[in-house]
């Protein structure tokens, strides 16, 4: 009984996961994930700026720029060299004017509105919510990435801070040890990224469609998305790294041709993760479709 319990559901498995792919083709997602990766491209600069200068509000200016570009190099196969740079020459006009912080978080969430759009195909949405909404929402989750960004120095401090007790006690020893190492390095580099990630993609489709999304659901797309999604990142970094040579075709803009593949990938990604949460909660019909 048990074994005909794993074979089904793997069975159900298999199934949802052919239905989600067949609908990320019929929904033209591959098209939708290139718009979105044209916009996140124009929004991480401002994007960037609107984190370094919320986040100096709660952790002071330079915790907030390491907080920023840890993130990004989380969530980027490679960050532009210079996008911290930039950041730190013009986040100081943030405050200038009421004006130029409308504008700064507009751009911003750009991204986050071709992201509900998509989902909102993907989700078969039939009533979309009204643009002061959607824009409202877009502004929102900028400001849950803030705070997701003080919750990543956070805790990225208190690994540090442990680290600094065990070096200053009789436990010194302990950090020579393979293990602690590996421990360590498995938490900082692997456990924390990938629970935060799943965490990401979780509000996304939990929030974002124009639907009712059960938690559940949600957190299915999540944990499937974000763990693929992490998987996909080491994947494309080996590529990169040992198979292919961009900067030889490309020259200079190499940077922003693997970007851009790297944003193109990561947001079809997202939609397929989407799709598969639609089908495992009930939101699509075959006969409709």
């Amino acid at each position: 009984m048990a074994v005909a319990s794993v074979l089904s559901s793997l069975e159900a498995a298999g199934k949802a996961v052919v239905r989600a792919s067949v609908n990320f083709h019929r929904d033209r997602c591959s098209d939708r994930a290139t718009v979105i990766a044209y916009y996140g491209l124009l929004s991480f600069l401002p994007l960037a700026i609107v984190l370094v200068t919320v986040g100096a509000l709660a952790l002071g200016t330079d915790a907030a720029e390491k907080g920023t570009e840890l993130f990004f190099q989380n969530l980027l196969y490679q960050m532009p060299p210079q996008l911290m740079t930039q950041v730190r020459s013009m986040q100081q006009q943030v405050w200038s004017g009421v004006g130029y912080l409308a504008l700064v978080l507009w751009t911003a969430s750009k991204v986050f509105s071709k992201m509900e759009a998509g989902l909102d195909e993907v989700f078969q949405v039939e009533q979309r919510r009204g643009f002061a909404v959607r824009k409202l929402l877009a502004v929102a989750l900028v400001g849950l990435m803030s705070v997701v960004l003080v919750a990543t120095v956070i805790m990225e401090g208190l690994l540090s801070t442990i680290d600094r007790f065990v070096d200053s006690t009789a436990l010194a020893p302990l950090m020579t040890l393979p293990l602690y190492q590996f421990i360590d390095s498995f938490l900082s580099r692997t456990l924390i990224p990938w629970a935060l990630t799943i965490l990401a993609f979780f509000f996304v489709y939990w929030l974002m469609p124009a639907a009712s999304i059960p938690w559940r659901v949600a957190l299915l797309g999540g944990v499937f998305g974000g763990t693929l999604w992490s998987l996909l990142k080491e994947g494309f970094t080996y590529y990169i790294a040992h198979m292919a040579n961009y900067t030889r075709t490309y020259g200079a803009l190499a940077t922003l041709i693997i970007l851009l593949l790297w944003v193109n990938l990561s947001a079809s990604l997202l939609l397929w993760g989407g799709e598969l949460a639609a089908v495992a909660g009930g939101f699509r019909d075959d006969e409709k479709n």
